[in-house]
């Protein structure tokens, strides 16, 4: 879906500009050796200028021995680094933070905060040439409804979630609202609701930090789907289903904009 722009005049430019962004890498309880999955994600660029090392532990155990165990992470994925060709001159912060996040009363803790953040940094070139962009107006959801067919797909972009949780954002809420809005004022309507993820390449769902599960797809679509039931919605009309990254818009994700456009909820026309 596309928002009215007005038209655009821009010089053309040529600017250079650092870019940042992060690998994950998700530990089990208590040790800082990472699986083979999690390693395989330590992809080395050569346009990397600068990388920072930083871990962190969940509440499991003492702070003590848990900053040290942060420390211990990020020197076992320094070395995998190295070994994997990283020029060891573009090594900046190596550090452990110890404990994050919340406490729980489980023994299992919180896998999504065992983790090191490997932030890499690179110099962009960007090139801005003259153009005028005329955009479409944005369709209302309504009016999308209307001019589509029984089995049409239609992307509830502005359904936005708390990052890694199923929970909505406040400016999701609103949205909320004109979906369950809509399907009230069209009895006849029924909808499959799908999750969907980005950025996880090894065809598992997302970490939901909220429950601490790898269904977070699935967890975003129950979410909706037993909302609406809540407001009043026959349960007869709804269902709901996660697809984790197995349907991405963008199947090389290049930037923080296509993989918003992945990590997103639609809604399957079913009837009408």
């Amino acid at each position: 879906m596309k928002a009215l722009l007005s038209s655009l005049l821009l010089f053309i430019t040529i600017s250079s500009f650092a870019q940042s962004d992060t690998i994950t890498i998700y530990f089990g309880i208590g040790t800082s050796i990472a699986s083979d999955i999690e390693l395989e994600k330590l992809q080395i660029q050569s346009n990397w200028n600068k990388v920072d090392i930083i871990s962190y532990t969940d509440y499991l155990g003492s702070k003590e021995m848990n900053q040290r165990l942060s420390l211990y992470r990020s020197f076992e994925i320094r070395a995998r680094l190295v070994e994997k060709g990283l020029n060891s001159e573009l090594l900046g912060i190596v550090e452990g933070r110890g404990i994050t996040g919340v406490t729980l009363d489980s023994k299992e803790g919180i896998q999504g905060n065992r983790k090191t953040d490997v932030i890499f940094y690179r110099t962009v070139q960007a090139k801005i040439e003259p153009e005028i962009i005329e955009e479409e107006p944005e369709l209302e959801l309504s009016d999308q409804i209307l001019s589509s067919n029984v089995g049409d797909n239609l992307v509830l972009s502005d359904l936005s979630f708390i990052p890694g949780q199923h929970f909505l954002t406040a400016s999701g809420d609103s949205s909320f609202v004109k979906l369950t809005n809509l399907l009230q004022e069209n009895s006849k309507l029924k909808i499959n609701i799908e999750g969907h993820i980005c950025c996880n390449i090894n065809g598992e769902d997302g970490l939901d930090l909220a429950t601490n599960r790898y269904n977070l797809s699935e967890a975003r679509a129950e979410y909706i789907y037993t909302s609406l039931i809540e407001n009043g919605i026959d349960r007869k009309r709804l269902s709901y289903e996660g697809f984790a990254r197995s349907k991405p818009i963008y199947p090389n994700e290049l930037n923080e904009e296509e993989k918003k456009a992945n990590r997103r909820v639609e809604i399957k026309i079913l009837d009408k």
